[in-house]
């Protein structure tokens, strides 16, 4: 079975239903099976059904993709991604068609480093202390310091948050900003974990003691790493720049 994603926001103007009609025809001339997929809503429904699709509220830049899974989806990726430029923002499809950072379109309400590590071969010890690395580069504390904290709390118990996901994580005092690691593993890694090896690391610094939409942004990001589908969209999407994206949708936490 082939599988191809198209990965796209949403416009300012949503989905129009004659949008959605067309995008039907056009699937519709393929074998292929096409599910969108509102990644920052989680709800997911076949292009067959448009009314179903608008039912899922997909709002002006949401993250989205095309879930195309048939004998012909290769073909079919090549028709919908050229649909899919013309109506909203493409950020991926058969293959790259724009240089795309994740920031351009999503802002947190607090300032935050992003570190990343792509199909990394290293072991849980030397990946925790290349993080505590990269972070140590702008902050006072040394890397062995950060690094002995994140030992010292993966010794209290394992990270491993089970379908293939670690989130590391520590406040530290000395820490003046928030600090996030995403690492994709190109082989599943030992987490030391009953629940498995992980292939996505998600790693967060957080200074001590953290602000309000910190505190909110994280605790939501790790209640959503409990969700099946949430969990779905991070380890069966190999593009870090989407995965990174999905992150930040994630604790994108609006306040009031």
């Amino acid at each position: 079975m082939i599988t191809r994603r198209v990965t796209f926001l949403i416009g300012e103007d949503g989905l129009a239903a004659w949008r959605l009609a067309k995008l039907k025809t056009l699937a519709g001339y393929f074998r292929s099976v096409t599910i969108l997929c509102n990644l920052s809503q989680r709800k997911q429904a076949s292009v067959e059904h448009p009314m179903r699709i608008m039912s899922l509220s997909a709002l002006p830049g949401d993250l989205c993709q095309l879930l195309i899974e048939g004998s012909d989806a290769e073909l079919a990726s090549m028709v919908l991604t050229n649909f899919i430029d013309e109506h909203a923002t493409l950020i991926s499809g058969g293959k790259r068609t724009v240089s795309f950072s994740p920031t351009t379109y999503v802002s947190l309400p607090f300032a935050v480093q992003r570190h990343r590590l792509t199909n990394t071969q290293l072991d849980k010890h030397a990946l925790l202390g290349e993080f505590a690395l990269q972070v140590s580069k702008t902050e006072s504390l040394s890397q062995e310091d950060i690094f002995n904290a994140m030992y010292k709390r993966e010794s209290v118990s394992s990270t491993c948050m089970g379908h293939g996901i670690a989130l590391p994580h520590v406040m530290l005092a000395g820490i003046t900003q928030a600090h996030i690691l995403v690492a994709t593993s190109s082989e599943p890694l030992d987490w030391a974990s009953s629940r498995g090896d992980v292939t996505r690391i998600v790693g967060l610094v957080l200074p001590t003691p953290p602000i309000r939409e910190q505190i909110v942004a994280f605790s939501c990001f790790s209640q959503q790493l409990l969700d099946d589908t949430f969990c779905e969209y991070l380890t069966e999407n190999n593009d870090i720049d989407i995965i990174e994206t999905i992150i930040l949708h994630a604790l994108n936490v609006p306040f009031g």
